[in-house]
């Protein structure tokens, strides 16, 4: 071993090559986040930032344990919008939506999608279950719970108003941004007998700004609206958080009206 160990990761930062980003040419360069009401959409608006609320997953193909297990997450699709109908009826038909790059930067992750059947799958499953038998804190735990919060399957049931359906996850093509909740003292996941009680914690996420999802109103790629109704209740929302008539126009500009433009994608 050398006499100066640290020489070898001696790094002047400043001639370091930048990385450049690659953009996509199979899928969207655009994450779309989607909401259920257009209420929910003009608020993220006024915060200037996506709350994380914990969603209960069903993780049964993974056989450790447990039925449901909830993570503190906000959502996104890299679908292309010619193809985002189908996505919409399921989510919502209100989205905002973000560059790609911007969401790299941010930390946002892409899901793996897991075959139940596969050596990965089983793999997994017996580390898991082998690091819930042990109390000592390690980074490979610390790992494989990270892991499970970007995990799903190929194919499940989710819930929906009306009971459970089934589904193939993978043309979801779903992103996650998970915020660090233990800054706050908050599980970064809770199992089926905790779920009921996610509420309090989505509330103390709502009071913690250190956890939002923040953007800048330039970093807006697309607002998606249902119709003129919805279009003019943005416009309103815009004149009431936006001085800078230059940042509104550019805003309003992004735009697309879901009635008028689905039928030419």
């Amino acid at each position: 071993m050398s006499d100066q160990p640290h020489s070898i990761v001696s790094v002047n930062l400043d001639e370091r090559e930048t990385e450049s980003y690659s953009a996509p040419k199979q899928s969207a360069n655009t994450l779309f986040r989607f909401f259920k009401r257009p209420e929910y959409l003009f608020e993220a608006l006024r915060r200037r930032a996506m709350i994380p609320r914990y969603y209960g997953e069903n993780v049964d193909y993974l056989n450790i344990g447990f039925h449901q297990i909830a993570y503190p997450m906000v959502c996104f699709c890299d679908i292309t919008v010619h193809r985002l109908g189908d996505h919409m009826s399921l989510y919502g038909g209100y989205g905002i939506a973000f560059s790609k790059e911007w969401g790299i930067e941010k930390g946002i992750q892409p899901l793996e999608y897991v075959n139940k059947n596969s050596v990965l799958c089983k793999d997994f499953s017996a580390a898991f279950t082998a690091a819930m038998q042990t109390e000592e804190e390690s980074p490979a735990v610390d790992f494989l719970l990270t892991q499970m919060l970007y995990m799903k399957p190929i194919e499940g049931t989710m819930p929906r108003d009306k009971g459970e359906i089934k589904k193939n996850f993978t043309d979801e093509c779903e992103w996650r941004y998970v915020p660090h909740v233990s800054t706050l003292g908050l599980p970064p996941a809770v199992t089926d007998s905790e779920i009921a009680g996610v509420g309090v914690l989505n509330a103390t996420l709502t009071d913690n700004e250190c956890c939002w999802l923040q953007y800048d109103y330039t970093d807006v790629k697309y607002i998606i609206l249902q119709n003129e109704e919805d279009f003019v209740s943005l416009c309103n929302v815009i004149d009431e958080v936006i001085d800078d008539e230059n940042v509104k126009r550019k805003l309003i500009s992004k735009v697309i009206l879901w009635s008028e433009a689905r039928e030419d994608f």
